[in-house]
């Protein structure tokens, strides 16, 4: 069954709200109920008198309509007001100060036709169907306009009578009538803050709440259709701005193994692309700013994983990327994503698996993770995020026999691009710019010589200045007790240099533990951000609306801050941490 769940489960991902099928029979007249109240009578008292029976029958139809025209005649010529609404209403035709109602009715003998201007009139709420049609419009009810009390419609009045502060029985008396009435205007409130409906994003279906019934297991028949448990209250689960609606608890147990989660994520809105200064798109870099040469493989952003634990030093890779992000992982340590636009490498590694944040720095470039493999429906969820994955594949990867698994995959940038392209992962031709890249002038810069950034109690890394650059060291704890370690590179001829790079951007982000329990970093929101460039730093902030926006930087004014042009290291620091610098 659980199988069953999983395979089933993003068939269900969207609510697609399905609207009310609108019953348009007329309720009988009172002439109708007086006719089959007679018939009822006539076959108690005539015995098997049928001939009687029809005679008496269709002498009262003839003098029902006769009396039934006359009637209608009278009220149209007074134009009543009240029964162009009910039938308009009943229509579902809404009503207008400019709307010119024509009404005609017929008769086996003649016709009157009428027409008149109207004005909004106030919602009426005389039937059950009025009601549902009133809760279908505030969404607390999709279900069949019928007149019905149903489970879902008693669970829709429900929900409303909580709303409205009213006695919560399911029953629609003359106060819930005329709360109704009133809409939402009958909403009760908690101090300032309005109670508001289920419907501010979709209505909730109840059509197979049932309290009362037996409750079962969810589960997918044969058909491959869920069938939920009755007794299961609906409940929404989020995931990357999708909503879905689950009916049982297997199927919430099956959503929440997918890494679906009860609260919602707090949303912001997109802030677009970022400005720039003397940024020219397809001439300067996208990711640090700088221009490119003409004959440069710029084919596709991809970000590839570094490993940094102590076993994976010097990497090959960063010496080369255009620019590297450095995120959180568990241990306490750190994993590099270095990326590759108009540059490349044939000798990158070792590479290691994907982390959440790693999607969320490459899909405003429109980049491709690779990686080795992840934890278990991580890369479902990456994909879901609009990037894709690629991993463990040749020729693109190969191992190297001077280093023990896992710290021994490597890789080839060309090749990765290829793959990729070839792949149809290419989102844009030209990609928007990372950061607010420009020429900033210094003067609310301060001289800076170093900065120190602590991920966690167990590693540390330090920038320092030394008049054309900044070279990186850090502290392992895993390692050794230093502070001062210096962090080397290495490529496939055995040539090493220390790590480092023109412009350095330690962005503070919120961290939170993934429910894979992989610690990470939040990147959508806003943060403390430092910036490190020709020996001055800044301290400013950074702000993003969602995964597809580039970093906006901004300063203590709330002025955008250009970015200087470089290469450039960004460390993605826990806002938990404070930094030393001087």
């Amino acid at each position: 069954m659980e199988k069953n769940l999983h395979k089933n489960l993003y068939s269900k991902r969207n609510i697609k709200p399905s609207y009310p099928k609108i019953n348009r029979d007329i309720e009988p007249t009172s002439i109708e109920s007086d006719l089959i109240e007679i018939d009822d009578l006539l076959l108690v008292t005539s015995g098997n008198d049928n001939t009687y029976k029809r005679y008496i029958i269709s002498t009262v139809a003839v003098f029902g309509l006769i009396i039934s025209f006359f009637i209608s005649t009278n009220n149209l010529q007074n134009s009543d007001q009240s029964l162009v609404s009910e039938i308009v209403t009943e229509s579902n035709i809404p009503l207008s100060s400019t709307t010119s109602t024509t009404l005609v009715v017929t008769s086996t003998s003649s016709s009157t036709t009428t027409s008149s201007t109207t004005t909004s009139l106030p919602i009426k709420v005389l039937s059950l169907q009025d009601a549902q049609n009133q809760l279908y419009k505030l969404g607390l009810y999709i279900g069949d306009i019928d007149g019905i009390l149903g489970i879902e419609t008693k669970n829709a009045i429900k929900e409303f009578q909580k709303l409205s502060g009213l006695v919560v029985d399911g029953i629609l008396g003359p106060k819930t009538k005329s709360a109704l009435e009133k809409g939402e205007d009958s909403y009760v409130s908690i101090g300032n803050q309005p109670i508001s409906s289920t419907a501010s994003n979709s209505a909730l279906d109840l059509r197979n709440y049932n309290p009362n019934a037996i409750c079962i297991v969810g589960y997918v028949n044969d058909m491959q259709i869920w069938v939920p448990d009755p007794c299961f209250y609906p409940v929404f689960v989020f995931r990357y701005g999708q909503t879905a609606q689950v009916n049982s608890q297997a199927e919430l147990d099956a959503y929440l193994n997918q890494n679906w989660s009860r609260t919602k994520e707090k949303t912001y809105n997109s802030l677009g692309e970022v400005s720039t200064q003397n940024y020219l798109p397809g001439i300067n870099s996208p990711v640090n700013g700088l221009p490119m040469s003409p004959n440069s493989n710029n084919s596709i952003v991809i970000g590839i994983k570094n490993d940094n634990n102590v076993r994976a030093r010097p990497q090959s890779g960063p010496q080369n990327a255009d620019a590297v992000f450095e995120v959180l992982v568990e241990g306490g340590m750190t994993r590099f994503i270095n990326i590759f636009y108009q540059s490349d490498i044939s000798y990158h590694g070792p590479i290691r698996s994907a982390r959440p944040t790693d999607p969320t720095v490459l899909r405003p470039l429109g980049g491709v993770l690779v990686a080795s493999g992840a934890t278990g429906g991580l890369i479902p969820e990456i994909n879901d995020m609009g990037v894709p994955v690629i991993t463990d594949r040749r020729p693109d990867y190969f191992r190297i026999s001077s280093r023990k698994a896992p710290h021994n995959l490597y890789a080839d940038t060309q090749k990765l691009k290829s793959t990729a392209v070839s792949k149809g992962y290419k989102k844009v031709n030209t990609p928007q710019p990372l950061f607010p890249w420009g020429d900033p002038t210094f003067n609310n810069w301060q001289t800076n010589s170093f900065l120190t950034l602590p991920f966690s109690g167990y590693t540390e890394t330090t920038w320092t200045w030394n008049g054309s650059t900044y070279l990186r060291t850090y502290y392992d704890a895993y390692q050794n007790q230093k502070y001062d370690n210096i962090h080397y590179w290495s490529d496939e001829n055995g040539n090493t240099g220390q790590i480092s790079f023109d412009t350095v951007i330690a962005l503070f982000c919120e961290p939170y533990v993934h429910p894979l329990q992989l610690p990470s970093v939040k990147t959508v929101g806003e943060g403390r951000a430092i910036l490190l460039h020709g020996g001055k730093m800044i301290d400013a902030k950074w702000k993003r609306g969602s995964n597809l926006d580039p970093f906006h930087i901004f300063d203590s004014n709330n002025n955008i801050l250009y970015v200087p042009k470089g290469k450039v290291w960004i460390s993605l620091v826990p806002n938990t941490k404070s930094p030393s610098f001087g």
